[in-house]
């Protein structure tokens, strides 16, 4: 268990123990051996003031309970408790909290021992609020596959866009050719351009296979996109020249 501590001025003296996944805190107890490893609880789950601010959520972390509480301080606060270090490893029993400066006789407060049989109440813990692991898998999982739809989406109108802009010229090629009209220039265009038309169709049949891939859609291979050919009487290709 870790405990990360709160500087605070205006609560009263805090005491806590540690009961395996139960922290005692004051006369109440709660038991967090309900959340997994990877699992969140609010901080608004938990009713009782001691445990931090809002943002002061609970987690289990590689299998440590991460947590933080309030640490009071009181007119004589020594630099430990102003500026707290996290208790790492907090072992059972009591929870020793950094003292405050000594009294004019150099004397600290007497720390309270620990009676784990001593009668506590439930703290209220409202774990419908808890997030598992397994929820904030399904979201990531969410985005991802709606980032991958986006970008075949992209990807499959870009090449209807191409074969159907490659497809226009070829068929105009053909009309010269047909007519006996197409230069060499033409029909080396046209023959180039089939090529590419081909490329194009076969990376377009590539994309509809993406989705039964093993790693769709968290880490999807895609195929190599074609070279764009140049088309210079395309009639995009003259607006620069209207503007």
């Amino acid at each position: 268990m870790r405990i990360k501590l709160s500087p605070q001025g205006s609560n009263p003296r805090l005491l806590a123990a540690r009961v395996g996944d139960t922290l005692v805190v004051d006369d109440e107890s709660f038991d967090f051996s309900r959340m997994g490893d990877g699992d969140t609880l609010p901080r608004s789950a938990i009713s009782s003031p001691r445990f931090g601010g809002p943002g002061d959520d609970i987690s289990r972390v590689n299998g440590e309970l991460v947590l933080t509480l309030t640490l009071p301080l009181p007119w004589n606060y020594s630099e430990a408790q102003a500026f707290p270090a996290d208790l790492v490893d907090v072992p059972e029993g009591r929870v020793m909290l950094p003292l405050p400066l000594p009294d004019e006789n150099g004397n600290y407060p007497d720390v309270p021992p620990f009676n784990p049989n001593a009668p506590t109440a439930a703290g209220a813990i409202d774990w419908s609020q808890l997030v598992t692991k397994a929820m904030k898998d399904a979201i990531v999982q969410a985005a991802q596959l709606a980032e991958a739809k986006l970008e075949l989406a992209a990807k499959n109108a870009k090449a209807v866009a191409q074969i159907a802009r490659i497809q226009d010229r070829v068929d105009t090629l053909g009309y010269g050719i047909d007519a006996g009209e197409a230069t060499e220039e033409d029909e080396a265009e046209q023959a180039s351009l089939l090529l590419n038309l081909k490329a194009w169709k076969t990376y377009k049949f590539a994309l509809g296979k993406v989705t039964v891939q093993p790693t769709w859609y968290a880490a999807p291979i895609w195929p190599t996109e074609p070279a764009t050919p140049e088309i210079v009487a395309a009639p995009e290709s003259r607006t620069a020249d209207l503007l």
